[in-house]
């Protein structure tokens, strides 16, 4: 397989989880974004989901602090509680979640269809060690879509409507 066409596959699918992620952000009605359903609030774990795709793709949490996105929404990313084992307590506004959603779509494109089979074989600087880029970013892709069904199934016990599967994310 071609370096480049597995890496274009990797950011497809990846675009595809969180094209997913998306809908149900979408979708979520007003009344539900910050309720509680035994779990953490829609929109905390919608927040958790974006952040850890921009943390996996980033090669090391310096990184990821010293993002301009970061710098100038240094107010909703104060204090890192994503970065900490313990409850979550900050709320998400839509809008913020959106901003973060396209910041992550561009990082999505930046960072994985650039790279080459060598790029993708190297293992992880300081997040993640025991993996390589690749196994990384389809650990992310995972990620991504097992809190996209349990949010899509948060909202389809709302309103009835199953959300629709999206295979690939290349050409959105």
């Amino acid at each position: 397989m071609s370096t480049n066409l597995l890496a274009l596959g990797i950011s497809s699918q990846m675009l595809a989880g969180i094209y997913t992620l998306k809908d149900c952000i979408d979708r979520c009605p007003e009344n539900e974004w910050h309720e509680k359903h035994n779990d953490y609030p829609f929109s905390q774990v919608v927040f958790h989901v974006l952040f850890d795709c921009d943390l996996n793709l980033s090669s090391d949490i310096m990184e990821l602090k010293k993002q301009e996105f970061h710098q100038i929404n240094k107010n909703i990313f104060d204090d890192y509680e994503e970065l900490e084992e313990k409850s979550r307590i900050h709320l998400y506004e839509r809008e913020f979640i959106r901003r973060y959603y396209k910041y992550c779509v561009e990082k999505i494109k930046q960072v994985i269809e650039l790279k080459n089979s060598d790029d993708l074989l190297i293992p992880n600087s300081d997040i993640y060690k025991n993996m390589t880029k690749s196994e990384r970013y389809i650990n992310a892709i995972r990620h991504i879509q097992h809190h996209s069904a349990q949010l899509g199934l948060r909202i389809q016990y709302i309103n009835g409507q199953e959300m629709d599967w999206i295979s690939k994310g290349n050409g959105k």
